[in-house]
């Protein structure tokens, strides 16, 4: 090779690195984007052949990228838990929901009024008042509940579309990347800003397939992306929880029900918190409107008729039908023990202190102990999980991010390059007219 042709090779090797340099640095600020470097080569069997590139490099570290995906999930994870179990909690702790106070309330009115003068028409009315406004409180707290399920039920419709469109996106990259990356486009940096982004939905395993293309896998192995093969999530209704939906993978034409403890914004908060809540919750209404209603049965009203149930509600969901019977008279109020005219034996049974002011309203007051103690932990769980995620970042970008430094150094160093390869390229035409002076 000659010496002009040498200095050629030169000054295009050193004009492909600068435009190199000059995509990375322009590219500093693009989300997700790994630096690229030139590999050169030269035919070391033949001496002066000069150089060449012979591929464009991505400077990516797979362990580093892995590891920028666990932590995606976890965050993705612990910052659901935490906006949940926060909303939750304030919920409970708004005053008109609050069974505690609304039981304090009840029991305070037998205490005050009837046991002193149980005959009273005025203490009875408020007896009855107040009995309605708790299981108004038991209504509303039912309600919110379920209205965080349909929202639940609502965002996990809209993240489990974002989850299948992120996988189709996925795919499509992994088939340009099999068929050969077109020039120009950085299309396995783009594919590592969407599996990134699908990380924060859904926990993910990744494989790499050695031909450049990946594939995907949930924690358990169910395949999400297989070769030119790409799996949907689907989501149906629970039968077991009808408020509740369960989430399933279609593969092959058949649906699988996906482990419930996946990562992501598709974790299973209901079936951690808000199921038990409301489980707990209907217990509570269940053994208190039961315990009160029996206790009335063995008592008289004040025509010494046998009592009757002051409470009417659905066994299988009382939080939410708990009322008071429309007909129930202020008189109807079994409170006798003996039928006889201003006798308060029946109501002495009801242990009031223990049975409403410990029991019920005790329970529930746990209840909200427990779910505020949850909150703390969600919110100091996300807290180390966003320290986790900008560590990875960090290890990551230190790997393959844009250093400007470096690549000022770098291209300072290819300019140099690039000028003494031009000399060369002058003196072979020097060297060339010289010769040809001679002739």
């Amino acid at each position: 090779m000659s010496l002009m042709k040498i200095g050629f090779s030169g000054v295009q090797v050193s004009e492909i690195e600068m435009n190199v340099m000059s995509q990375n640095v322009n590219n500093i600020n693009t989300v997700g984007y790994s630096r690229h470097q030139a590999v050169f080569g030269v035919d070391m069997n033949t001496a002066g052949n000069g150089v060449k590139v012979t591929s464009l490099h991505r400077i990516a570290d797979e362990y580093r990228i892995n590891q920028l995906y666990r932590a995606s999930s976890m965050l993705g994870q612990t910052l659901t838990s935490y906006r949940q179990l926060q909303r939750l909690e304030t919920l409970l702790s708004a005053d008109s929901m609050n069974l505690d106070q609304g039981f304090n309330k009840f029991f305070s009115s037998l205490i005050s009024g009837d046991s002193a003068s149980p005959g009273s028409l005025v203490n009875r009315l408020q007896m009855i008042s107040e009995a309605e406004a708790l299981a108004n409180r038991m209504n509303q707290l039912s309600s919110s509940v379920d209205g965080q399920f349909s929202d639940l039920n609502q965002q996990r419709m809209t993240t489990v579309a974002h989850c299948n469109s992120l996988l189709d996106n996925i795919s499509k990259l992994n088939e340009k990347i099999r068929k050969g990356e077109v020039s120009g486009e950085n299309t396995a940096s783009l594919r590592d800003v969407l599996i990134n982004e699908l990380s924060k939905v859904v926990e993910v395993r990744i494989t790499d397939l050695g031909d450049g293309t990946l594939e995907l896998a949930l924690p358990n192995g169910e395949p999400l992306i297989n070769g030119n093969q790409t799996e949907q999530f689907v989501v149906l209704a629970d039968l077991n929880y009808p408020q509740n939906q369960i989430l399933l993978l279609s593969f092959n034409g058949q649906n699988f029900r996906v482990n419930s403890q996946i990562g992501g914004r598709l974790g299973a908060y209901e079936r951690d918190v808000l199921v038990p809540f409301q489980e707990s919750i209907n217990d509570i209404v269940l053994e208190f409107a039961t315990a009160f209603n029996d206790q009335l049965g063995q008592g008289f009203d004040q025509n010494g008729i046998a009592g009757k149930p002051l409470f009417v509600f659905d066994p299988a969901n009382p939080a939410a039908s708990m009322s008071i019977d429309p007909d129930f008279k202020p008189e109807a109020l079994a409170l006798s023990g003996d039928g006889a005219l201003g006798d308060n034996g029946n109501l002495l049974k009801f242990d009031i202190a223990h049975l409403g002011l410990q029991t019920f309203g005790g329970t529930y007051t746990s209840m909200l102990g427990d779910i505020a103690m949850e909150t703390r932990q969600a919110e100091s769980d996300h807290a180390a999980a966003s320290d986790i995620y900008v560590q990875a970042t960090i290890e990551k970008l230190g790997t393959s991010g844009v250093n400007l430094d470096e690549e000022a150094v770098s291209l300072m160093k290819y300019q140099e390059a690039h000028q003494v390869n031009l000399q060369v390229i002058n003196t072979a035409n020097k060297t060339f007219a010289a010769v040809m002076q001679l002739f």
